[in-house]
Order: structure tokens, then sequence, then C-alpha cells
């Protein structure tokens, strides 16, 4: 194992060397980082290679992490939310007839019946999720829209596999309750961006230039939330 400073942080790496390859590669996935290279490549030459990409190496090294860590649901694991992955602890309790999830003292508190399906257990956590992004993002979307002077004519949420939130021609805005896995910065963005298209349908310079206007730091937000795009 070998390993390169990157600001407070130490990327660490494995090494394959195949006389075949002509030319060397960085493999990030859930095991890992793994450089691929020749016989000859030096290990000076692979450091500096793996420094140059230490900002891409990291992003990607946190979205493996940020779904690995909703993968399995048990005591110990750990659920995102609000930004941050926070401790799971479950209770069966024999009154229980079905699944209840609390989020208290930064922790998930999940009670259970003493028999239960997998499948529910994932349709709670969907509603909390749910719930938690209709208290959370109505009152943000329509405080801002009051500052933004726009008026959207619905607000939904539902899931989505590609998109945190759409506004549609006719001002009809829905999020992806997912958005609370986010932090509460990231959250504002999508919000503002949403609103924005109201003015603007498209993605016109004129667009950007209202996001900018509300949210000067919005490409440091999009960099940003490109890295947990894997929670959705």
């Amino acid at each position: 194992m070998y390993s390169v400073e990157y600001g407070t942080k130490s990327i660490l790496f494995d090494i394959e060397r195949k006389t075949s390859l002509k030319n060397t590669y960085i493999n990030v996935d859930t095991d890992g980082v793994l450089v691929k290279t020749n016989d000859t490549t030096s290990i000076e030459d692979i450091n500096k290679m793996v420094r140059n990409k230490s900002a891409w190496i990291s992003k990607k090294l946190e979205i493996f992490k940020a779904v690995a860590v909703n993968r399995d649901i048990s005591t110990g694991s750990r659920l995102y939310y609000m930004g941050k992955s926070y401790y799971l602890e479950m209770f069966q309790e024999n009154s229980a007839d079905t699944i209840t999830i609390n989020f208290t003292h930064s922790k998930f508190h999940i009670t259970t019946p003493p028999k239960y399906k997998v499948s529910g257990l994932n349709e709670a956590i969907e509603n909390f999720y749910k719930q938690k992004a209709i208290e959370k993002i109505i009152p943000l979307t329509k405080k801002w829209a009051k500052i933004m002077n726009v008026k959207p004519e619905h607000i939904s949420f539902r899931y989505s596999k590609k998109r945190w939130g759409s506004c549609s021609s006719t001002n009809r805005i829905s999020f992806n309750y997912h958005l609370v896995k986010l932090s509460s910065s990231l959250i504002e963005y999508v919000v503002i961006h949403e609103l924005a298209h109201i003015t603007f349908e498209n993605h016109s310079k004129d667009f950007w230039k209202l996001v900018h206007k509300h949210l000067p730091d919005y490409k440091i937000k999009e960099e940003k939330i490109r890295v947990f795009e894997k929670l959705i």
C-alpha cells in the first residue's frame, strides 16, 4: 500500500503492474484506489500522478463512501441526513405493529415489530425522508420565492433517480425528497435553481446570472452536489 498527502488527508492506493499496459490509469471504486501501469513507470511518477489527481480521487472516494453508508440497514450502520452520516440503532418491540423512525440526539432510532420485511424497512426510511423534505423544503421554497419575486403554482415531492428537482413550463416545482440527505446549503442551491426556472425556462446566460445574483458561489455548490449524486 502506498500513499500521498492531499491537504490534511492521506490518499492510500495500490499499484498493479502489467507489461502490456502502455499508459498509467487510476481506478477508484468501493475497494479503494488502484493505479494500473507498466513495469517501467517509477514510483515517483506514480506519486506525482496520484497527487495531481487528488481532488478527483477524493470526490470519487466520497461518492463510494456515501453509497456504502446507505447500503445495509442494521444497528451500527449509518444513514445520511442533512449533509452528514449518522449512527443507526435498531430496537425490536413485541407490541409494535409498524416500523417507526426517529432522529434524536444526532442518532437514528428505528423500532420494528419482531417480524418485518426488508422492503417495509426501506419504505419506512423513504417515508421519513419524504416527511422531513416536506417540513424543511416547503418553508425554504416559500422564503426564496418571495425574495426572488416568483410564484410556483405547486410544490410536490417524489423520488427520482436522475434529478434533485425540476420545474415545469406551468411553474410546478417538484423536489426529490432525497434532497434532505444533503447539507442545508446544497438544498438551498437546488431551491434557488428551480425557482429561477420560473423566470427563465432554459439554462441561458440570463438564467445563470439570476442564480448568481442570489447565490454568488453557486458553481462551488454545483461541484459539491455532483459528489452526492450517487445518493439519489
